[in-house]
């Protein structure tokens, strides 16, 4: 059986789908190590899971809301948490392989350390991509400042022989969570060995309790979330979908939101901190999100249209692809009003079109192989050999 060790942001849209493909492997009887930063998410991992962690004394960067927006908020990104990210874990990271002395490293797009370490030890790896955004090439001035970033901080890690322009992609494999007719050709993609495996479908999430019995049979249904990371930034777009809804009564609307929201909803507002998303996309008929890419995935799969509020990062980039599939409809995060909203809601409802071509995708997606053939991907490369220089096998990992 092989020893595969994965590291990933602590950040859930990149952590579920690691989750889902973790759990088959650990079926198949593979050894599965952790290398995150415990205390923010050890939690969400499995129990008796086998934890490195990375926590440092000063802990993992701020992950704030910028106030710029598009490509600006992708550089501020990268500046402000990716690259401080894997400064920080490089020599933390490399005395863990060196301990669990995996046979494969898993290592989430956003985790460049990762793949630095596995490229200095001569590991065979596979990049995790979890959103279609980070394979596109976004614009020729901040690609080359990118590669610029990356040509820094391997030089003060690797030797100059190990260097290369874009060392955050596997040279083995580059597995994206999603279907390659979302990001179509319109765009050019950075190089890499990529394999589409489609969405990670939810597995490996811990079960949560909801009122299921609020739901009424003959109303429509929403779900409207703008993700675990913005959804505490800024109040004022739920409070227009409140006010835009409170004029829709025959429509239910369950809103992932701050809990204080919930005293000034109207009755046909749910208003939850934290929800079963896949349970919930299975009883609804259209969503309301920030056009995150493991929400957008979810919900298409379940041929429900969407309205995308893109906020920032590679939001607007995945609201794009899923507009101009035909099974979204555009709406400004920040300057919505109730009646932009209502009308909104309205034509999602009432447009069969949208629900045609969510249909269409939600076809691709559910024959893409998941995490099952992430997975299946990822023992490929298992078999393949590493440097002689790999060191002798150590102690074990602490089990949290």
């Amino acid at each position: 059986m092989a020893r595969i060790l994965f590291t990933v942001p602590p950040l859930t849209g990149h952590l579920n789908p690691a989750l889902a493909v973790a759990d088959h492997l650990s079926a198949q009887g593979h050894r599965v190590a952790w290398a995150v930063h415990a205390k923010q998410i050890g939690d969400k991992l499995p129990p008796r899971s086998w934890v490195y962690p990375l926590d440092a004394e000063d802990q993992t960067p701020a992950l704030d809301a910028p106030a710029v927006r598009g490509l600006e908020s992708v550089r501020l990104f990268f500046e402000d948490y990716t690259l401080p990210m894997a400064e920080r874990m490089l020599q933390p990271l490399e005395a863990i392989a060196r301990s669990f002395r995996p046979d494969v490293m898993v290592v989430d797009h956003q985790m460049p350390g990762g793949a630095l370490v596995a490229r200095k030890l001569g590991l065979p790896w596979a990049t995790m991509v979890t959103t279609t955004a980070s394979i596109l090439r976004m614009s020729p001035m901040l690609d080359a400042w990118v590669a610029q970033q990356y040509l820094a901080l391997q030089r003060r890690y690797l030797e100059p022989e190990l260097v290369v322009e874009r060392p955050d992609l596997s040279p083995y494999k580059a597995i994206v969570f999603s279907i390659e007719s979302l990001p179509g050709a319109a765009q050019a993609r950075l190089p890499a060995p990529y394999v589409f495996v489609g969405p990670a479908q939810g597995e490996g999430r811990r079960p949560v309790d909801f009122p299921w019995d609020w739901f009424r049979p003959d109303s429509k249904k929403l779900l409207i979330s703008l993700g675990t990371v913005s959804r505490d930034r800024d109040t004022r777009f739920f409070e227009v979908m409140m006010a835009a809804l409170a004029e829709l009564p025959e429509v239910q609307a369950v809103m992932v939101a701050p809990d204080a929201l919930a005293a000034q909803a109207p009755p046909n507002v749910l208003v939850r901190s934290y929800v079963p998303q896949l349970e919930l996309l299975d009883r609804v008929d259209g969503v309301v999100c920030h056009a995150g890419h493991n929400t957008v995935c979810e919900a298409l799969s379940r041929g429900l249209p969407l309205i995308v509020a893109p906020i920032r990062d590679d939001q607007p980039v995945v609201a794009r692809q899923v507009i101009d599939a035909g099974a979204a409809l555009f709406m400004r995060h920040g300057k919505v009003s109730p009646a932009v909203a209502k009308a909104s809601i309205e034509a999602l409802l009432n447009t069969p079109t949208l629900g045609e071509q969510a249909r269409r995708l939600g076809g691709e997606l559910r024959l893409a192989p998941g995490a099952a053939g992430a997975a299946l991907e990822i023992i490929e490369l298992a078999s393949l050999p590493v440097r002689d220089s790999r060191p002798q096998r150590p102690t074990l990992a602490k089990v949290a």
